[in-house]
């Protein structure tokens, strides 16, 4: 219940009919001026989407996923310094884990409603929430067909696998990124 929401749109109404009917000139165009800025107050407020919200199920994980992480070095070449190499490596190996869990996570995600409202109503999602919706979509669509991949190996239709299957998948992938952990380390 968001009194102070409801407040505001009643208000609103009320000036929107006061200035419709506002005489022409500068006090109309106060007035008409002023249920614009009450008109982005209430926006401001929303605590629902109209048409429902895309996304709903999964904004709160969205942010953290998608964020950029930092990286702490960025050079692909090797260096003459072995802790750096390992560092480096490390970052790899574990943005490699990211990338097999996330896109295992987003083929999972019943992304219909996103799709219909990113299509229908892109003017009532800001430039993030357009991003994130985008980049959820895109992530889904690469993991079904017969070009399916994931770390680079070759999953056909994983997305139409049953999540057993899946899992299986997601657990080989990441035990042979394991691997490559364990042998970084025994170098």
């Amino acid at each position: 219940m968001d009194t102070l929401g409801r407040w505001l749109a009643h208000y609103l109404a009320e000036k929107m009919e006061s200035a419709a009917s506002a005489p022409e000139g500068a006090a109309g165009e106060s007035a008409r001026r002023e249920c614009v800025d009450l008109i982005l107050r209430l926006w401001e407020r929303r605590q629902t989407w109209p048409l429902s919200a895309p996304l709903k199920d999964v904004a709160d994980r969205l942010e953290e996923l998608l964020r950029p992480k930092p990286r702490f070095l960025r050079t692909a070449t090797q260096t003459s310094d072995p802790l750096l190499d390992l560092l480096r490596g490390l970052e790899d190996l574990h943005y490699r884990e990211t990338q097999v869990c996330l896109m295992a996570w987003a083929t999972g995600l019943d992304l219909s409603k996103t799709r219909a409202y990113l299509h229908d109503h892109p003017e009532h999602l800001d430039d993030d929430e357009h991003r994130l919706s985008q980049h959820l979509i895109e992530l889904q669509g690469h993991m079904f067909g017969p070009e399916a991949r994931l770390d680079g190996e070759p999953c056909p239709d994983f997305a139409t696998l049953p999540k057993p299957e899946q899992r299986k998948i997601v657990r080989a992938r990441l035990r042979a990124i394991a691997k490559s952990r364990t042998q970084l380390l025994g170098r």
